[in-house]
């Protein structure tokens, strides 16, 4: 039998070896979804509210997934990080208000989650994505990023 603890301790480490980079303008979704990734075991790139920002933490860092709203400082819906991401293989869900038709068909087989958010359902679709790091642990520790 489960107890309580032991379903706790399974959520916490749900997402252990994942280091997922959070690109959000709005704070408090953007808090919250790193919040949520945290709790389920992630090491949580960001948040960073623009596409510069996110282009250069993509750069300094290669994470293992991505969560990312396309329209960033209300400038409409932008591809071009997705894309980036998917070009370095970089298992990304995209979290928009938008509908998801608005995706274009290169990048269809990219999850899309509907705001308002619920971030069970962004710790799922990171889950079930390939593409952690063996330890987790060791990255943050003076590596210079997780190993390929």
């Amino acid at each position: 039998m489960t107890n309580v603890t032991d379903r706790v301790d399974a959520m916490e480490r749900k997402l252990a070896g994942c280091v997922v980079l959070v690109v959000e303008d709005e704070y408090f979704i953007a808090a919250d979804t790193a919040e949520a990734l945290r709790d389920a075991g992630a090491i949580v790139l960001g948040p960073v509210p623009s596409a510069d920002d996110a282009m250069r933490m993509i750069e300094e860092f290669k994470p293992s997934h991505a969560v990312l709203d396309l329209n960033l400082d209300g400038s409409g819906a932008r591809f071009d990080i997705v894309r980036e991401l998917k070009g370095q293989q970089v298992q990304s869900i995209i979290l928009t208000g938008y509908d998801p038709s608005i995706v274009p068909r290169d990048l269809a087989d990219t999850p899309c989650l509907q705001k308002p958010v619920i971030y069970n359902e962004v710790i799922e679709a990171v889950a079930v994505q390939p593409g952690r790091f063996p330890d987790p642990g060791a990255w943050g520790r003076g590596t210079e990023g997780p190993a390929d």
